[in-house]
């Protein structure tokens, strides 16, 4: 089990994409599923995640924290611990030698820069010690996150502690070196492409994900997965080794988990959505998937 005390109060790096690729599109589309079927002796729930809001428009449905009670067990897609996030900021990290300069062109690199220093208030100088090492598909978490101008809660850090509260046994979908893995998969001249393509559009970016934030609550998966962090819609292979291949993987460890113990399963929006989403590659294995209501924030 995940010990609270040793989890980052607050995540270095974390990637939150939500990305719209052809799927099953329906209306409505709710955040919190129970499983049931195929010879589950007892009910799961899956619950639609992003990977973390502003303080003030944090939100916790209290049916998802009702159903987690009636559970054995909790899965998220991977570890959060000290050790895990130090080796996911290690992947998104330059080596030493090389920074962001080293990718884009002259002409290019003094935009971020002058993002930073226009939108945040951080020099030049700072930039360089502070952000420069990142790899590029790490600015746009770190831009969004920048300007919100407050603090922001982990939905994975936030449902460990209720998990911790409740007993429950807590797993992860995978290492963290696979998520490592498909990240690095993006190549760096697409990585590059979409961080110019965020530091041009980042006004909108912004109104988008105060937007994101805004529908969350009202658990309509729908307009959730219309917002794109990154610009990656026709990146067909970013999106099955990110998305499509980690599907696969994570779903007979899914049907494990809850043929041995009635299981709460938090991922993000986009791996549910779509033809080859984890709601229809249950419902393909015989399962029945049933939305389950949520209040209004």
């Amino acid at each position: 089990m995940y010990s609270i005390d040793n989890i980052k109060k607050h995540l270095l790096l974390v990637l939150v994409v939500a990305v719209s690729y052809a799927g099953a599109a329906q209306d409505n589309l709710p955040i919190l599923w129970e499983v049931t079927g195929n010879g589950l002796a007892k009910p799961s729930y899956l619950l639609a995640t992003i990977k973390f809001v502003g303080e003030k428009e944090y939100f916790m449905p209290p049916e998802a924290i009702a159903k987690m009670k009636n559970c054995k067990s909790f899965a998220i897609e991977d570890p959060v611990d000290h050790h895990a996030q130090h080796e996911l900021n290690q992947a998104l990290h330059f080596p030493k030698g090389q920074s962001l300069a080293s990718v884009m062109t002259a002409e290019d690199y003094p935009l971020v820069v002058q993002l930073f220093e226009r939108e945040f208030g951080i020099t030049k100088s700072v930039f360089e010690k502070k952000y420069a090492r990142l790899k590029p598909l790490a600015f746009s978490i770190a831009m969004t996150r920048l300007s919100l101008h407050e603090g922001v809660k982990f939905y994975d850090i936030e449902l460990l502690k209720i998990t911790k509260r409740n007993g429950l046994q807590s797993y992860s979908l995978e290492a963290i070196d696979r998520e490592a893995q498909a990240l690095n998969s993006f190549a760096m001249g697409e990585q590059v492409k979409a961080l110019l393509q965020s530091v041009n559009d980042f006004e909108i970016q912004k109104v988008e994900f105060r937007k994101l934030m805004a529908d969350y609550p009202h658990g309509n998966l729908e307009e959730i997965f219309a917002y794109t962090l990154h610009p990656l819609d026709n990146n067909e292979s970013f999106i099955n080794e990110f998305y499509l291949r980690r599907n696969r993987e994570w779903e007979p460890k899914l049907e494990r988990k809850m043929g041995e113990n009635p299981s709460f399963i938090a991922v993000g929006v986009s791996y549910l959505e779509g033809r080859e989403g984890l709601l229809e590659l249950l419902r393909a294995k015989g399962y029945v998937l049933t939305p389950v209501p949520i209040s209004a924030r």
